[in-house]
């Protein structure tokens, strides 16, 4: 698949899990974080394995660390950064 269509498809994605995250009750919304990182961990292992996601995270880590955050609503792409 092209960069352009996954991108689509990673906001299209995006855009539907934050729309059932709007729908969880509230004593859930101070978990979905961890709840999301953990499905996202898994995902991740899944699509790359997990030597690629551990760098890919490790990446994500370092972007943090220096005050970037992934836009929440705006897709990026963080394996081409493992690239």
């Amino acid at each position: 698949m092209r960069e352009p269509e996954r991108l689509a498809d990673l906001k299209q994605a995006m855009d539907l899990i934050a729309e059932a995250v709007e729908q969880l009750p509230e004593r859930c919304r101070d978990v979905v974080g961890n709840a999301l990182l953990n499905i996202a961990a898994d995902a991740v292992a899944d699509d790359v394995g997990c030597v690629a996601a551990g760098r890919i995270f490790s990446r994500l880590g370092e972007l943090l660390a220096r005050g970037h955050r992934p836009p929440m609503r705006n897709a990026l792409s963080l394996s081409r950064f493992d690239a």
